[in-house]
């Protein structure tokens, strides 16, 4: 009996090459657990690939308190953008997302977060 193993090995290799060049898409985190902000809240930034190759950055806030936190992005050391959101729901969250340009190279994006009321601050950064 004849098998004829060439064409299983060329498509295992295709794939294999096809896997390796969206890999990029998971080198950010995936927003894993929560980390600690200076008191008693926590924070997640996740940064992703969009479907319009643009990053996709989310960053949420679980805090203690209804208070309203004023909130920074910044991609590559430049302001990105910037606002305020009010802790809110039964968890005391919120959540912004944003799109940004995906420059050539690595970029780096960070989040800050200050509670207006108290002075918390949740802040992170995340290389994509």
């Amino acid at each position: 009996m004849f098998i004829r193993r060439s064409p299983a090995v060329v498509l295992s290799l295709v794939l294999s090459a096809a896997a390796l060049t969206s890999a990029p898409s998971a080198l950010a985190s995936d927003g894993g657990t929560a980390k600690d902000c200076d008191n008693f809240s926590t924070y997640r930034l996740h940064v992703s690939l969009d479907e319009d190759a643009r990053l996709k950055v989310v960053g949420s806030v679980f805090s203690q308190d209804e208070n309203t936190w004023s909130w920074k992005f910044k991609h590559n050391g430049e302001y990105s953008a910037s606002g305020e959101k009010r802790a809110k729901d039964a968890d005391r969250s919120f959540r912004v997302v944003r799109s940004m340009v995906d420059l050539a190279g690595p970029d780096l994006v960070e989040f800050r977060a200050e509670n207006d009321r108290t002075g918390e601050v949740c802040q992170g950064e995340e290389t994509f």
